[in-house]
Parts: structure tokens; sequence; C-alpha cells
């Protein structure tokens, strides 16, 4: 914004003639309408404005006033300025004007060197009650103002237009007061220099600019649905005036009442007073960097401030109570005030960033309180606003819900592998009342999985239902060893923080078992698996986020045991040692998070012992057992990447395995088994149901 050197502007009276002057007490009763009628261009016909108000005039328009002016181009002599409506000092009469328009007042200027209001008596006040359309269209100069006051009273009671391409007002000097007590729309910069008063009330829409310095005031109580565009500024660090021992700042009040907004779109804002309910949003920056500061001075009411952060890059826009070094007032900062921030998935974040969005000066008298409206995502990590002195500092928390459900694939695809590959008991029943050729046989199973402690992916739950179809056929009538193949579904419904998934995965296999008439018994499988996750889940923001893997397995298994009988009753030992390997795989998730599974080994051991007891006819017999064991996985380190940051994950753990089940054949062709199951664990606790039938031939 200009500075004007208000003095020169106090003595300007152009030599020209006017198309309407004002003088003495008038009132006109019609319509005035003053058209593009007069040769601007012509030295000896220069008009240099649509209505003149001169000192001690008194004049009332009850209709509706028009003024339409224009010039097309200036010639070498043509220095002067033209206006619509303009009230110069008198050299010789010094009292008070008095102007009132009732109805509408439309100016429309075009050229350069224009305003449509134009004032410099501070003796002179213009009144206009109706609604008024004022706009310059300034084609070859940014230097020239809608509105253009540096003494008297300039009041508009009903709804305003101004629009410029430019600076819509300027106002300067005191005692020059301009008021807008209707709705407002105003297009183009403001400014408020060298004690001026500038007052805007009720509903307005401002696009542009806001400035005050020098003693300039911006009082602003603004109504529900208002809305300010632009920067602003209650002091100019640009000045390069050396003003010494002056305060060189303005005073900018701004009430926003709930409902309004106000959007800086530049990288710095300064202001005395912010008040109210309203929203203050920080975009468009032009800085290489994207963000920006706005500095209060005293901060009431209860705002919103919508921030933007980069806390990769310790960059943000930043809320700062403090002052200039020339102002001579007191800071403090009141009320409560929501920080509201955008999550952002594709952040490069470790978790332990810190970055502070709101400083308070050690000398502001301070008892505001400033909160979020949730946890912030960024990344794969979710940060909380906290004090730190007098400061509000974000800081890192766990894992997002998107992360913890992205990362959780390693435990929902690592459960599924443990469920699918069992004990020969529960996946084909007594294979000692197996039958002479071979077998085909179909388990189904269900269970759940609760409370998974995986460092930051605990929390986990999962229940799940399968099945496996198969046969087997023996290598001879008297051979001991059955050689069989099975495939298989598992469908599980993993519960994720603040949502849930599916899981499918598709198995099948090859198996061997050695069947020796003493009670011993070896039992191998291979197996391979593919896995499908899916998630959705709700972040803190209350928005939907999604992702899709797909993941590979192979399993290996050898279990042997040995019956001892004593009479009816039974005891066999048992051990078993399951290998596997699952291939890693990415998750894209909606929200731009990456991540990234690694590979795992897979090594579980198992040592236990059934107690049962056998009743035993000609055609049919009943086996009924009780086991117990431990098992303990020895290796399973992993890790997964949130957007390339790494976290380590391990399944290492013990869990008991007990149960009860039983095995009924019938005409030594029919078994049926039932098998239920319980492992409470220091990973996880698991409850599992599982039955199946087997054909013997």
């Amino acid at each position: 914004m200009k500075k004007r050197v208000l003095i020169g502007l106090s003595l300007a009276t152009p030599l020209a003639v006017n198309a309407l002057n004002l003088q003495g007490s008038q009132t006109f009763t019609d319509k005035v309408n003053i058209p593009v009628t007069h040769d601007f261009e012509t030295f000896e016909n220069k008009i240099t404005s649509g209505i003149n108000i001169t000192s001690g005039s008194n004049t009332v328009f009850e209709k509706n006033v028009s003024l339409n002016l224009s010039r097309d181009q200036l010639s070498e002599d043509d220095n002067f300025f033209i206006s619509g409506i303009q009230g110069l000092i008198s050299p010789t009469i010094t009292a008070p004007s008095s102007t009132i328009f009732k109805q509408d007042l439309n100016i429309k200027m075009k050229s350069e060197d224009v305003y449509a209001i134009y004032l410099a008596d501070k003796n002179s006040t213009v009144i206009i009650n109706g609604k008024a359309n004022l706009s310059v269209d300034s084609r070859y100069s940014d230097d020239d103002e809608t509105i253009f006051v540096t003494g008297g009273k300039l009041v508009f009671n009903g709804e305003t237009h101004i629009d410029n391409n430019f600076d819509a007002i300027y106002l300067a000097g005191e005692g020059t007061n301009i008021i807008f007590n209707g709705d407002s729309y105003i297009n183009g910069n403001i400014e408020s220099y060298g004690d001026a008063l500038l007052e805007i009330k009720n509903k307005s829409i401002i696009k542009g600019d806001i400035w005050a310095d020098y003693g300039g005031k911006v009082i602003m109580d603004l109504a529900a649905g208002s809305k300010i565009v632009g920067n602003v500024i209650a002091f100019d660090p640009s000045d390069d005036i050396d003003y010494s021992n002056q305060d060189t700042t303005g005073i900018i009040k701004m009430n926003l009442a709930k409902g309004s907004s106000w959007e800086i779109i530049g990288d710095y804002s300064y202001i005395t007073e912010l008040s109210g309910q309203g929203n203050i949003t920080f975009t468009n920056f032009t800085r290489s960097n994207n963000f920006g500061e706005l500095v209060i001075e005293n901060l009431k009411g209860a705002s919103t401030f919508n921030l933007r952060t980069d806390i990769a890059t310790q960059q943000s826009d930043k809320i700062i109570i403090s002052k200039s070094s020339d102002a001579n007032r007191t800071v403090s900062a009141e009320g409560t005030h929501t920080i509201n921030l955008i999550n952002n998935g594709s952040a490069q974040t470790t978790g332990i960033e810190k970055l502070t969005l709101v400083e308070i000066d050690d000398n502001a008298t301070n008892t505001a309180e400033f909160k979020t409206n949730h946890d912030v995502e960024l990344g794969g990590y979710q940060y909380s606003l906290n004090k730190d002195g007098k400061d509000y500092v974000l800081t890192g928390k766990p894992i997002t819900s998107s992360a913890m459900a992205s990362a959780g694939f390693l435990n929902a695809n690592y459960l599924m592998n443990y469920v699918e590959t069992q004990t020969l008991l529960k996946r084909l029943g007594d294979m000692r009342t197996s039958g002479k050729f071979g077998d085909v046989w179909l388990r189904g199973f269900t269970g759940k999985l609760d409370s998974f402690s995986g460092g930051k992916l605990s929390k986990f739950d999962m229940s799940y239902h399968g099945f496996q179809f198969g046969a087997d056929k023996q290598l001879s009538e008297n051979s001991p060893l059955v050689i069989g193949a099975f495939v298989g579904q598992t469908y599980g419904n993993p519960d994720y923080k603040n949502g849930d998934g599916s899981l499918r995965s598709f198995n099948t296999g090859i198996y061997a078992t050695y069947l020796d008439n003493s009670g011993f018994y070896i039992d191998s499988v291979v197996k391979y698996d593919r896995q499908k996750n899916h998630f959705k889940v709700k972040d803190t923001a209350n928005n939907r986020i999604q992702g899709t893997g797909h993941s590979n397995g192979l399993g290996l298994s050898m279990e042997l045991g040995q019956k001892f009988k004593i009479n009816d009753f039974y005891i066999e030992p048992q051990t078993q040692i399951s290998y596997s390997h699952q291939n890693g795989n990415s998750i894209n998730a909606s929200n731009g998070l990456k991540v990234k599974l690694g590979n795992y080994n897979s090594l579980i051991g198992r040592a236990s012992a059934l107690l049962g007891y056998e009743f035993n006819s000609d055609e049919n017999s009943i086996n009924i057992y009780a086991k117990t064991g431990i098992v303990r996985e020895f290796d399973g380190d992993t890790y997964y990447k949130l957007n390339n940051h790494k976290e380590s994950h391990s399944f290492k753990g013990n869990w008991w395995n007990n149960g009860v089940g039983i095995n009924a054949n019938f005409n030594q062709k029919h078994n049926i088994y039932l098998d239920l199951e319980s492992s409470p664990g220091n990973k996880f606790d698991l409850l599992q149901v599982n039955g199946g039938y087997r054909y013997s031939f």
C-alpha cells in the first residue's frame, strides 16, 4: 500500500468544472443521472467530478443517484484526477457540509486517476442510506482507490458493494471516519493511515489485504456469513522511512461471529485484537515454503484455526501471541481455541518429531487454552497437541489406525498359518481307525484370537472359520504308510483400531503319515497358502481409509507321538516342529500411507501329552481324551516400514495348548471327531472348535 502526504492532498484544489456543484441548502426530489456526456479529453472542458461538495452546503437526494464517468486516454497535459463525488477543502469557507443520499447511489468510474468518492474536508459528512454500488476500473494504473478519504465522515447504512481491481478504500488523517453499518461487499485492498478510523459492521465479504499503520484504525465487528480473504497487517515491517521514537503500528480489531471466516493468503499477518468464534484458515501462500505466521497482540473468544503442517521438515503455519517492538501495548491471550489439523498419510515421519504450533510471548498475560478436534495423523504416526511452558507443541503418539491395520496383516497372516497347520488328531481324527486302503475327509473349524501383544501392533483380535477337504491312500494293504493331499480355505474377520477387515486364505498341501502297530506315529505335512487381506478403518478425523495386500507362504510340519495303553486308558506324549516362510508385501492405503511388510520365518515347537479313554466293540469305538502342552515360537522376527520408516516386530513367545476331544468310529468306516481347544499365551489367546468327518475304505 502507498502512503499519502496528507498536507498535499488537503490543499489540492483542481481548476476545473463539475457536472453538479452542491452549494447552500437544497433537496433533489427527482432521480439524478450523470452519464458519460462530458469530453474529459478536451482541456478547455475539463470536468473533475460528477458531484462536487462545497463547504457549508447541506444537500439531500431523495431519489436514486447514478454517475457513470469515463475517459479513454490521457494526454501529457491531463494530469488531473476525476471523481464521482468529491469534497475538497475550500480556501475561503470552512463551514461543515452535509450530503445525504436517501436512496441508492451508483457510481461507475473508468480510466486512469479516477475515484468513486474523494473527500478531503474534515468538516464534510456524507451519508448513504440506500444501497451503494461503487466501482473503479483503472485500466492503466493501480493507483486509483474506489474510496479515498483524507478528511470528513462517510457513512453507509445500507448494503454496499465496492469494487476495484487493486485498492478499494484508503483513509487517512485524524478525524477521518468511514462507517459501514449495513452489509458490505468489498473487492480490493484497504488501508487506514495516520489516525483515521474505519468501522465495518454486520455481514461483510472482503477480498483484499487490510492495512493499518501510524495510528490508523480498522474495527471490524462481523456477523455470521462474513468472509475475509487476504492479509491483515497492523504495521508495515517493510516501511523504510525513519520515524524515530514513533509507533508505526496501527490498530486492527476483528471480531468474527460464529459462522464467519478469515482466509489468510499471504505468509504474514499481524492483528491487534482477534475475538469471537470465527474460523481462520491459512491458504494459498506465495512464499516458497508455503506456510505462514499470524501474530496476535490480544486473543480472545473461541476461534478455530486451520493450520497446515509438514512435521518432517519442521515447518507449519504458526500462531504467535506477541507484538511489534514499536507498540506500547500489553499482550494477552485468553479463551479456549481450537486448532484443526489435516491428516496426511503420505508424510515421511518417524513418530519422534516435535513441532511448535503456538508461540506465546513470555511477557504475555496468558489464560488461553488451545486444543485440537482430533489427534493428527501424519504418515504412519499419530500426534497430539501438548502444552510446553506457554507454547503448544505437536508431539508423537502411537501409530495410526491405518498403519496398525496395514502392519496388522503380519499378525493376521501369522495366526492364520498357525490355525491351518494343526495336529494329526485335529486334521484327521484318530488315524489308527483308518481303513485298509484310504480315506476321504472333511473338517471345519472356527475360533477367536484375542489381545495380540506385539508392541505397537497390540490389541489385535480376529474371529475366523474355515474348512479343509482331503483324501489319502495307503501304499499297500499291509503298509503302515499313508499319503494324501488336501485343499482348503479359511476366512478371518480381524478387528483393528477404529475399524475391521477381512482375510481370505487359500491353502493346499500333501501329507504322509506313518502308523506303527506299536502305537508310534509320524505325520509330516507340506503346505502352500495364498492370503489376501483387506482393511477399512476410520482415522482421527473420521475419514474412511482402506488398504489391500497379498502374500504367499510355504509351510512344513513334522509331528510324532507314542501311545502307551493302560487297560482302556492311555497316555500319549507328542511333539511337533513346524516351519513356515511368509513372503512380504506392500500396502498402499487410500490416505497416501505406504506400508511395506517384511517376510519372515516361523519355527514353532510343541511338546504335549494326551490322556485318554478308549471304548472298543466289534464294529465301533470311541476315544475320549484331554490334552495339554506348551508351544513356543523360536523365530518370527520381522519388520514393517511406514513410509520407509522401519519398525521391528517379533512373534516370539510361549503359549499353553489345552483341550478336550472325542473320536467315534462306526462300522469301521465312519469317523466323526470333535476337538475343543484353548491356548492362553503371552502373545495371544486362542479359542477354537474343530470338527470333522472321515470315511475309510
